[in-house]
C-alpha cells in the first residue's frame, strides 16, 4: 500500500513537473493564473479578473505536434466574453533572463471602459 502511494505520487509529480504561472495586475490587485499541462485546451476555464476581464492560459502538452501555450484576455463589460488579446508560444519556450518570464510585460486595454490589465507569464518547474 505504501509503495503504491509512493509510485502514484512520483508519477503524478513527474507528469505535472512544469506549469505556466501568469501574474496579472488589475485595479491595483494581483492575481495568479496557473496552467497545468493538458491535452484538451477547450476544457480550460478562464479566470475572472475584476469586473471587465477574463484571463485564460492553456498549456497543451500532447500531442506533440499541437504543443503550445496560449494566452487569452476577454472583455466582459457587455455581459458576454469578447476576445481582445491572444498570444501563442511554443511549449518549449524558456523564461528570459529579464524579470518578466517568457512573455515580457504586457498591457491590455478594454475598449469601452478604458480599463487596463497587465500581465506576464513564466514557466515553473
Amino acid at each position: 500500500m505504501k509503495y503504491t502511494w509512493l509510485l502514484t505520487t512520483l508519477l503524478g509529480t513527474s507528469a505535472f513537473a512544469d506549469s505556466v504561472r501568469c501574474h496579472v495586475i488589475y485595479g491595483g490587485e494581483n492575481f495568479s493564473v496557473v496552467a497545468q499541462p493538458t491535452d484538451d485546451p477547450y476544457r480550460v476555464a478562464g479566470q475572472k479578473i475584476g469586473r471587465y476581464f477574463e484571463f485564460k492560459a492553456a498549456y497543451v502538452s500532447k500531442p506533440a505536434e499541437f504543443a503550445a501555450i496560449s494566452l487569452y484576455v476577454y472583455a466582459i463589460s457587455s455581459g458576454e466574453p469578447v476576445l481582445i488579446h491572444q498570444a501563442k508560444f511554443a511549449a518549449s519556450v524558456t523564461n528570459a533572463a529579464a524579470p518578466w518570464g517568457f512573455t515580457g510585460f504586457n498591457y491590455v486595454y478594454e475598449p469601452s471602459k478604458s480599463s487596463e490589465l497587465q500581465y506576464w507569464c513564466e514557466k515553473t518547474i
